[in-house]
């Protein structure tokens, strides 16, 4: 099980490294105009890099330690549910060719600086990041509990919860008072006001 943590915490690191305010702010400065790249190979590494690490995975043997059976096919069914929301949320809610890498790249290919994205407060989905609210949810809900998957859903979860307070550092770097203020209007990540006071309330706050 510790090769199966230090495997899923070796990715975790990697990505988290590779998007960090201090390497991008290197590489910037380095790559100068050609930097526009970078989000789409990024996102490029960060997929190539996961197919080592499940077919790593796979290679164990596996204890079930849990199955979604019976009754608790309910709640997985709802986390599910909660999670492909969300992704359909985060899809409005963001650009996704610069999201992707796929803007910065036709900018620079057309010889423009492509533009940083304008903050804007957004309260579809009742939460502030729903991707990384969705994918705790699809995580949680995937799949059946062993010995194994329990240790690489543990790290995944610790470094999506780690990584929204991270996000939140950069976005208050890069936005300021807005974001603060944004802050106190949605939650981080479960969308506990839509169930208490309901969508309008939140979008009076």
């Amino acid at each position: 099980m510790g090769k199966i943590v230090l495997c899923w915490f070796t990715w975790c690191f990697m990505h988290s490294f590779l998007i960090s305010t201090w390497l991008t702010d290197h590489l910037q400065n380095l790559l100068g105009e050609k930097f526009a790249c970078y989000r789409l190979c990024f996102n490029i590494i960060s997929i190539l890099a996961l197919i080592p690490a499940i077919w790593y995975q796979l290679s164990f043997e596996q204890t079930v330690l849990f199955q979604w059976n019976g009754l608790w096919r309910i709640p997985q069914v709802c986390l599910m549910l909660f999670g492909s929301y969300m992704f359909y949320i985060g899809r409005k809610r963001y650009d996704m060719p610069f999201f992707l890498g796929t803007r910065q790249l036709r900018s620079y290919l057309a010889g423009k600086p492509a533009d940083p994205l304008p903050f804007h407060a957004d309260y579809r989905g009742g939460v502030r990041h729903p991707w990384y609210s969705g994918s705790i949810a699809m995580v949680l809900a995937s799949g059946t509990l062993t010995d194994i998957t329990l240790a690489s859903k543990s790290v995944l979860i610790s470094y999506l919860i780690i990584g929204t307070f991270l996000e939140e550092r950069k976005l208050i770097k890069e936005y300021g008072q807005p974001y603060r203020q944004y802050q106190k209007e949605l939650p981080m990540l479960f969308p506990w006001q839509h169930f208490l006071f309901g969508k309008s309330k939140i979008q009076s706050a």
